[in-house]
């Protein structure tokens, strides 16, 4: 094992990330000294428990048995700024040092759908989550989510049962079941995707670990789906780093009596994606479209619209940034049509949100 994996294993040991490397970097500090010189480890970077536990762990030559522990279970080690390791991440303020990898799949595309939400899901998040899951893989795009019962296990069981490719991010080791139930959906998951991690193995689901899990989540994908969440959640974590990243945020609205639809009934007041039905989303219209397009798409030529989506464009762009009931009444239609259209046409990136329940044109 070279200097500089050891140096990366030892430091994620820690808690440290990529900031850390980077400090280190700038002060010239060569990679064995991160281990042989407590002192200034703890000037440099490092807090002094940090610097204590590190050397500890290099005493006891953790980093080689890691190290050998992973090769016998065939989990790829990762570090930060070598190949494989995924750019997207690079976006983060902290991005992490090491990436702990066991699947089939070995890198991962830019056509990636975050799903998140709550553990206690509805029997509908389940059913939506699993339909998003399956519907992903139909058009080859992978799903990402964070392994958990509930919103985030359907959504990986949807890609599988269809034949797709799906990533679960743990908030503990990678060797750790968490939870156990989903053992073998989590060889699933191996057989067409991976299961990826920051944490050394064995480690323990800590609830400092799922905040820090989740930034990864959002960062690999490249627009994400809240199903159900409270206001106070993990899922509005992830939603709000994706948001931050400049991600899609979509968000299912839900009813207004239940707990778990508090946080994506305000995801879409304050201005995220309504998801009302999967057409929406997947940018069907007519024929099948592609999700991931860009300003030069065809698909989203002005005369590949249909005769009421046109009348919401050209208010839209008379006037801009409106709401849908300003909308409905310029083209004399019910607002739950508008609705619709406006969710079609943020879906091909015609219409975006200017503000909570607000949109505007994007062409």
């Amino acid at each position: 094992m070279d200097e500089l994996l050891k140096a990366f294993l030892l430091l994620n040991s820690v808690g440290a990330d990529a900031r850390a490397w980077k400090k280190f970097s700038v002060l010239n500090i060569e990679a064995s000294a991160i281990w042989k010189n407590s002192r200034r480890l703890v000037n440099a970077v490092l807090s002094q428990n940090a610097a204590e536990r590190l050397i500890a762990k290099e005493k006891e030559n953790w980093a080689e048995k890691e190290y050998e522990a992973c090769h016998k279970t065939n989990i790829r080690i990762i570090c930060y700024g070598t190949p494989g390791y995924p750019k997207a991440l690079n976006e983060l303020e902290d991005p992490p040092l090491v990436l702990y990898w066991r699947g089939s799949s070995t890198s991962m595309s830019d056509r990636t759908v975050g799903v998140v939400g709550t553990r206690r899901a509805t029997s509908y998040g389940r059913r939506i989550s699993y339909g998003i899951g399956s519907r992903c893989a139909a058009q080859g795009i992978a799903v990402i989510s964070g392994g958990a019962a509930g919103i985030d296990g359907e959504s990986h069981a949807g890609a599988c049962d269809a034949g797709g490719e799906t990533f679960a991010v743990f908030g503990t080791g990678i060797d750790i079941s968490f939870p156990t139930t989903h053992k073998e959906l989590f060889e699933r998951i191996c057989a067409g995707g991976a299961l990826i991690s920051e944490f050394p193995l064995g480690a323990v689901g800590e609830a400092w670990h799922f905040p820090r899990r989740n930034r990864i989540v959002s960062a690999l994908s490249q627009k994400l789906i809240v199903v159900e969440a409270p206001l106070k959640s993990g899922a509005m974590i992830t939603a709000k780093v994706s948001l931050n990243l400049g991600r899609e945020v979509w968000a299912v609205p839900g009813r207004i009596t239940e707990s778990s639809s508090e946080g994506t009934n305000k995801l879409i007041f304050d201005g995220a994606y309504p998801l009302i039905n999967f057409d929406a989303f997947f940018g069907m219209h007519g024929s099948q479209q592609p999700l991931f397009g860009n300003a030069q798409s065809p698909w989203i030529e002005e005369d590949s619209f249909s005769q009421e989506e046109a009348a919401v464009l050209s208010v839209l762009r008379r006037e801009n940034d409106m709401t849908v009931d300003n909308i409905a009444l310029e083209v004399k239609m019910v607002a739950a049509d508008v609705l619709k259209i406006i969710a079609i046409l943020s879906a091909r990136g015609a219409v975006c949100a200017s503000g909570p329940g607000r949109f505007s044109i994007n062409l």
